[in-house]
């Protein structure tokens, strides 16, 4: 579930709220904007409490299932013969079991949305709705300084 809803980006966009025809691209940055500021915190942001919750109470059995995995992948890189190839596997296995332990973190400092980090998801997707080219005549702005300064309170220094 999203932490913005589509007619509250609208609303922010100043998109009729009856316009559908740009209801796909809205929610795409609304998703990127939401995926932003969770990378940014270092901690995944919920919708509500039972959500985070739930997420919370899952984090111990996906640890074991990475575990797990970490373990055959381990194991099946020993078994290649050849010392690149197996130095391959080993570090797509590293990697993987990094990226379990790292979610893992994230879900454990996770929080619930809040008003800030709302307006900074909304600032971002204005930010994007109104530049969508790599290259533009004009000097590329940068995102709003008001996201960060939105986002700074909650973030988790690894």
């Amino acid at each position: 579930m999203s932490l913005v809803t589509l007619d509250a980006a609208k609303i922010h966009l100043r998109v009729e709220a009856d316009a559908t025809y740009e209801d796909d691209l809205i929610q795409a940055l609304v998703n990127a904007a939401e995926l932003s500021a969770s990378a940014w915190l270092n901690r995944l942001v919920f919708v509500d409490q039972s959500a985070l919750n739930a997420a919370i109470a899952a984090t111990p059995a996906a640890l074991t299932a990475a575990t797990a995995a970490y373990v055959a992948a381990s194991a099946a890189a020993d078994l290649v013969t050849d010392e690149i190839e197996q130095d391959i596997a080993q570090a797509a296995a590293d990697t993987t079991y990094a990226n379990a332990q790292a979610a893992a973190r994230a879900t454990n400092y996770g929080m619930v949305v809040n008003d800030s980090i709302k307006s900074a998801v909304l600032l971002t997707v204005g930010h994007l709705y109104a530049n969508r080219e790599a290259t533009t005549p004009r000097q590329l702005a940068d995102l709003p300084v008001g996201v960060q300064f939105l986002l700074q309170p909650f973030r988790v220094y690894p």
